[in-house]
Protein backbone atom coordinates (compact mmCIF):
# COMPACT_ATOMS: atom_id res chain seq x y z
CA UNK A 1 0.00 0.00 0.00
CA UNK A 2 3.19 2.16 0.40
CA UNK A 3 2.70 3.58 -3.77
CA UNK A 4 -1.03 3.93 -3.63
CA UNK A 5 -1.97 7.77 -2.75
CA UNK A 6 -4.86 6.08 -0.62
CA UNK A 7 -4.65 9.53 1.71
CA UNK A 8 -4.81 11.94 -0.69
CA UNK A 9 -7.98 10.57 -2.97
CA UNK A 10 -9.84 10.20 0.70
CA UNK A 11 -8.61 13.80 1.40
CA UNK A 12 -9.73 14.80 -2.30
CA UNK A 13 -13.08 12.64 -1.21
CA UNK A 14 -13.58 14.74 1.38
CA UNK A 15 -12.88 18.40 -0.03
CA UNK A 16 -15.73 17.56 -2.52
CA UNK A 17 -17.92 15.74 -0.18
CA UNK A 18 -18.00 19.08 1.79
CA UNK A 19 -18.06 21.76 -0.61
CA UNK A 20 -20.60 20.09 -3.47
CA UNK A 21 -21.13 16.19 -2.88
CA UNK A 22 -22.92 15.65 0.49
CA UNK A 23 -24.25 12.61 -1.12
CA UNK A 24 -20.86 10.67 -0.74
CA UNK A 25 -20.33 11.58 3.09
CA UNK A 26 -21.08 8.54 4.83
CA UNK A 27 -19.04 5.92 1.82
CA UNK A 28 -15.76 8.99 2.74
CA UNK A 29 -16.64 8.88 6.48
CA UNK A 30 -15.50 5.29 6.67
CA UNK A 31 -12.74 5.30 4.21
CA UNK A 32 -11.00 8.22 6.58
CA UNK A 33 -11.29 5.88 9.50
CA UNK A 34 -8.82 3.79 7.37
CA UNK A 35 -6.15 6.43 7.05
CA UNK A 36 -3.10 5.50 9.45
CA UNK A 37 -3.52 1.70 7.90
CA UNK A 38 -5.77 1.39 4.59
CA UNK A 39 -5.58 -2.09 2.77
CA UNK A 40 -6.47 -3.06 -0.62
CA UNK A 41 -10.49 -3.35 0.03
CA UNK A 42 -10.16 0.14 1.71
CA UNK A 43 -8.53 1.30 -1.90
CA UNK A 44 -11.33 -0.76 -3.55
CA UNK A 45 -13.44 1.10 -2.18
CA UNK A 46 -12.62 4.53 -2.35
CA UNK A 47 -11.97 3.57 -6.52
CA UNK A 48 -15.31 2.30 -6.28
CA UNK A 49 -16.86 6.14 -4.41
CA UNK A 50 -14.55 7.61 -7.53
CA UNK A 51 -16.41 5.76 -10.37
CA UNK A 52 -19.71 6.55 -8.48
CA UNK A 53 -18.57 10.38 -8.95
CA UNK A 54 -17.39 9.93 -12.51
CA UNK A 55 -21.09 8.31 -13.18
CA UNK A 56 -22.85 11.37 -11.60
CA UNK A 57 -20.97 14.22 -12.48
CA UNK A 58 -23.67 15.79 -13.27
CA UNK A 59 -25.15 16.03 -9.64
CA UNK A 60 -23.52 18.77 -7.53
CA UNK A 61 -24.93 21.32 -5.17
CA UNK A 62 -24.84 25.02 -6.48
CA UNK A 63 -24.77 28.39 -4.52
CA UNK A 64 -26.08 31.37 -6.33
CA UNK A 65 -26.46 34.59 -5.66
CA UNK A 66 -29.68 35.73 -4.03
CA UNK A 67 -30.98 39.45 -3.36
CA UNK A 68 -33.50 37.85 -0.68
CA UNK A 69 -31.31 36.84 2.27
CA UNK A 70 -32.90 36.23 5.09
CA UNK A 71 -30.67 34.13 8.28
CA UNK A 72 -32.67 33.11 10.94
CA UNK A 73 -30.99 31.77 14.13
CA UNK A 74 -32.85 29.58 17.11
CA UNK A 75 -31.10 29.07 20.36
CA UNK A 76 -31.82 26.62 23.34
CA UNK A 77 -30.28 27.16 26.57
Amino acid sequence: MESIPYASVVGSLMYAQTCTRPDISFAVGMLGRYQSNPGMDHWKAAKKVLRYLQGTKEYMLTYRKSDHLEVIGYSDS
